[in-house]
């Protein structure tokens, strides 16, 4: 009797997907039609090359399979967390790796913005937008400035009321983008209700304004639909 030969990373991972996908299916199948409006749709994260305005640095992020990590599926699989490779361009023109680094996403995140300085911020987690840490920032050489989580950003009362589904919480809104275009240090981005954040790239520091102004549904590599939590 022969053994059969050991399962390759890529087709593991391949295999994980499926695994992800078929589990959200669960538990959308299992809900009564009431319920089935608050579901999402989480198509399989796919590897992302975000680059800068100028063009002098990207970073491609490639997806982690930690299913087990995430909320709502402790006992699922547990495995590498995402990574991003982060490069600038050489005189040559040609692209230098400047370094590999663990993000600290479990899957990947849901959207990235890469200023003109190289610096990486993340919003959001694939699967678990608003759990674990939802705004992330990256020097340029990849070593981790700040990671915040909703706990950090909200009171109690506002995390409370927030617009939530199976899988997520609802805090962020569009748009996003640089406050300071010329200089690229600070990322704004409008939030839940109707307040502004701006994240400085250099300290992680980050301020909070109060706002009126309607959330719109932020893009990204998702379709969902939210519900409001009861508030």
């Amino acid at each position: 009797m022969t053994s059969s030969p050991p399962v390759k990373p890529r087709m593991a991972r391949i295999g994980l997907r499926k695994t992800l996908l078929a589990l959200v299916g669960i538990v959308v199948a299992g809900m009564s039609s009431a319920q089935r409006g608050r579901a999402d749709d989480w198509p399989g994260p796919q590897v992302a090359n975000v680059s800068s305005a100028n063009g002098r640095h990207f970073v491609r992020i490639v997806p982690g399979y930690s299913l087990g990590d995430t909320v709502g599926f402790a006992g699922s699989e547990k495995g590498p967390y995402a990574r991003a490779e982060f490069y600038t361009l050489k005189g040559d023109r040609s692209y230098k790796l400047v370094s590999d680094v663990k993000l600290q996403n479990p899957i990947a995140p849901v959207e990235s913005i890469v200023s003109n300085q190289g610096y990486l911020l993340t919003f959001d987690n694939w699967h678990n937008e608003g759990y674990g840490k939802v705004v992330v920032i990256y020097g340029p050489d990849g070593e981790l400035v700040a990671a915040h989580t909703l706990e950090e950003l909200y009171p109690p009362e506002r995390l409370r009321g927030m617009p939530q589904s199976v899988s997520s919480r609802w805090w962020r809104c569009a748009p996003h983008g640089f406050s300071d275009p010329g200089a690229q240090t600070k990322v704004y981005v409008f939030e839940h209700s109707g307040g502004t954040f701006v994240f400085d790239l250099t300290t992680g520091e980050y301020q909070h304004q109060d706002g009126e102004a309607e959330c719109r549904e932020a893009s990204g590599a998702i379709s969902t639909t939210s519900f409001s939590s009861g508030k």
